[in-house]
């Protein structure tokens, strides 16, 4: 397999803020990469650009050892599955899933029929390969474009939202053999997803992308435990990380529920600043009484009234409800649209063990391990705490 380098690639697309902005990436040969982000966050015109089909205004793109910045499509030998699918609708799913292979020269008939048929049962289309496109559904319209990019050999594999029209039953099931069949044959491959849980189950590392520019690029366990800055912790997570406005004071952060004391790296890093964000998310709030919360020591600690309870069988949400000044809300409001994301609420939402005995309108004593809490400034959104 091939690897894949992207260097300060920009499109302007005669728009004051960059399509793509200064992206830089590296995909080690046989790796896979992840790009999770919102909606309209740059991920497709990515792809595009990185397959020869959109132009870039800057930057290299390098496949192996060689800048392709002027080589054609073809001469890049990428394989690409669409959002649109982009099936021919005069031929069979058979054909549909032939068709990239058979353009190459020297192809062995025997062994393509072979592999479309162990490509066509692992995506369940076995049963289903003398249909035309216009027979077919979306979800299995999306599993012949899917099967028609691993059944050719290319230098690497662009997968740009490969398993959205899936149902929720089939998606995990698809997913599954699709990556497995990928790292099996170490391809290099790149996917796209609006999904966060999606990214972090399917690649060796994930980059967040977000308003044409990538935020963070690491392993899944990197970007949830350690994110570089506000916009990666607040997309990150199911539910998301809590980001409450937080005020240093001497040698403590109050909180709209709690005091923590800081120490003094912490301290140094935090500087001047009047206002910053404190980032906890909803696992790291314990029930006092139980026993992760009685096994914690060096901890924060508060007792607030519950909102709200959702029960979700293995664990349980509890909204925590407080104030924020009106001063404080409308800085926390140029935050969210200058990042065009919705990040803060007035509540925080602890994900506490299925067995603690929850209502709404009790009072429970909650605790957070010290450690666990993340530290951003509200206007670089950088995340404090990397340096502890």
């Amino acid at each position: 397999m091939t690897s894949i380098e992207v260097r300060n690639l920009t499109t302007s697309g005669g728009r004051e803020r960059p399509l793509l902005d200064d992206v830089s990436l590296t995909v080690p040969s046989g790796e896979t990469l992840a790009i999770t982000g919102p909606s309209g966050a740059g991920k497709s015109l990515l792809l595009r650009t990185l397959a020869g089909l959109e132009e870039q205004t800057s930057g290299d793109i390098v496949i192996g050892d060689g800048v392709v910045n002027a080589v054609d499509p073809r001469g890049r030998d990428l394989a690409m599955v669409f959002q649109d699918f982009a099936l021919h609708p005069h031929l069979d799913v058979f054909d549909n899933l032939a068709f990239a292979a058979t353009l190459r020269r020297g192809y062995d008939r025997a062994e393509l029929s072979a592999k479309i048929h162990e490509v066509a049962d692992l995506l369940a289309l076995g049963d289903l390969l003398e249909l035309k496109p216009a027979d077919l559904d979306d979800a299995q319209r999306q599993r012949v474009a899917l099967g028609r990019s691993i059944v050719r050999d290319a230098n690497a594999y662009l997968l740009d939202a490969p398993f959205s029209q899936q149902s929720e039953r089939l998606r995990s099931h698809v997913r599954s053999v699709t990556t497995q069949w990928q790292h099996e044959h170490q391809r290099t491959s790149i996917f796209t997803t609006s999904d966060v849980e999606e990214a972090l189950s399917i690649a060796d590392r994930v980059a967040v992308m977000h308003q044409g520019f990538i935020h963070q690029v690491g392993t899944p366990r990197d970007l949830y435990e350690r994110p570089a800055d506000m916009f990666v912790a607040g997309y990150l997570g199911s539910p998301p990380m809590n980001l409450v406005p937080a005020f240093p004071m001497d040698r403590q952060l109050v909180m709209p529920l709690a005091t923590m004391l800081l120490d003094d790296d912490l301290l140094e890093r935090i500087g001047s600043r009047g206002v910053v964000v404190a980032g906890i998310r909803p696992e790291h709030c314990y029930d006092a009484s139980g026993q992760g919360g009685q096994s914690v020591t060096d901890r924060v600690e508060f007792t607030t009234r519950i909102d709200d309870v959702e029960w979700r069988g293995s664990s349980q949400f509890a909204y925590l409800g407080y104030e924020i000044a009106p001063e404080v809300e409308d800085l926390l409001n140029e935050v969210e649209d200058l990042l065009e994301f919705d990040l803060f609420q007035n509540f925080l939402v602890a994900e506490l063990a299925p067995d603690s005995p929850l209502s709404p309108g009790m009072s429970i004593r909650v605790v957070i391990p010290r450690m666990k809490v993340h530290v951003f400034d509200p206007e670089t959104g950088e995340n404090l705490t990397l340096g502890r």
